[in-house]
């Protein structure tokens, strides 16, 4: 050691360079963190594996979000981050209108989602994050690498190709994580699950019902038991008896299982055609549904909630279980409507994106 260096400039020397250090670690988690709604930071970027197996980086929390599923969209707002959505689809939009919630005015709005929707509408929005829905949208893989030379990030859910609540939950759960929130995620999936537990301990007891799930009528097209709607029907107290995801069936086939119930969306946008269209399949008035009144045609939003698979298809599960077995509900059958109205579905399920019961 050189003469004439006390030790009290070296430890002088030896704090300032502490301070420095602390100083610039500070500057690095700055640059690289910010709280989020959750009240935890996270480190960015990070790295998240999204349903299609794809290794997907995030540099930063997102300041700007894609939807074009609806599933999406409700993982975003459930999340708490719909006032950061520049696209959205016009489901979606729908949807939370009846859930009285405003989609920022100068999102854009996109009509068309099936398959893929358009790529000149998303670049011309360019979120910072897409969210987009593997099952229901496999051809927008082909435009990742157009979308991520935009600086577009795209990340792909499973949504339609779930098959139960838990492939829902590790879609919450892969938001959560991209948007840096993921004890927010595991807040959003105890919610679901109150509402699930409450479910199940309603029909327990209630003897199991045969289900015809009927999505179209000719040809006919069903839920079968291995899609989340055939989960969701067997959760609630019935029975979806077709095998696979959404098979067609002829008539007799049809017929040969008898259904208890007929639950239909409302594909002919009317409800009186809708039942026509059902009440038209040869042999129909034979079975136990007709015969007993029970075909129950889904409106706008009561469709939703059963049949996308995002945090709110719990109350799709609640809302089979009141058609179904109405009186574990404290309602008689005469309550249950043959057309599932919004404002039935408002008034009795109360579906919210905080997914609470309320007065359950």
């Amino acid at each position: 050691m050189p003469k004439g260096i006390s030790k009290a400039l070296i430890v002088g020397v030896a704090v300032i360079i502490a301070a420095i250090v602390i100083a610039a670690y500070y500057v690095v988690q700055v640059n690289t963190s910010r709280p989020v709604k959750s009240g935890i930071s996270v480190n960015y970027p990070i790295t998240v594996v999204d349903y299609l197996g794809r290794n997907v980086t995030i540099n930063s929390q997102p300041s700007t979000i894609g939807t074009v599923s609806p599933d999406c969209t409700q993982i975003i707002y459930t999340l708490g981050f719909g006032d950061r959505v520049v696209l959205i689809d016009v489901y979606s939009e729908q949807l939370l209108k009846y859930l009285n919630v405003t989609v920022p005015s100068n999102a854009t709005v996109i009509n068309s989602i099936y398959g893929s929707p358009p790529i000149e509408p998303i670049i011309t929005a360019h979120p910072s994050l897409l969210c987009a829905d593997a099952g229901f949208q496999p051809q927008l893989v082909q435009s990742i690498g157009t979308l991520s030379a935009a600086n577009i990030t795209v990340i792909f859910i499973g949504g339609t190709d779930n098959t139960n609540i838990t492939g829902i939950e590790s879609d919450v759960m892969l938001m959560a994580k991209a948007l840096g929130v993921p004890g927010k995620g595991e807040e959003v999936i105890s919610r679901m699950n109150n509402v699930i537990n409450y479910v199940e301990s309603k029909v327990s007891n209630e003897p199991k019902v045969t289900v015809a799930y009927v999505s179209w009528y000719n040809p006919i097209y069903v839920a079968g038991n291995s899609s989340f709607i055939g989960y969701y029907i067997n959760l609630a107290g019935g029975y979806d008896p077709f095998s696979g995801m959404y098979p067609t069936v002829s008539p007799s086939q049809l017929i040969a299982i008898n259904p208890d119930y007929i639950i239909t969306d409302n594909f002919m946008g009317n409800y009186t055609a809708t039942l026509q269209s059902i009440l038209s399949i040869p042999g129909i008035n034979s079975t136990n549904a007709v015969r007993e009144g029970h075909v129950y045609v889904l409106g706008y939003f009561a469709e939703s909630l059963i049949e996308e698979p995002g945090p709110l298809s719990v109350y799709g599960a609640l809302l089979l279980a009141m058609i179904l077995h109405p009186s574990a509900f404290g309602l008689n059958s005469t309550a249950i409507p043959h057309y599932i109205s919004a404002q039935w579905v408002n008034q009795y399920v109360k579906p919210n994106l905080n997914i609470t019961l309320g007065n359950g």
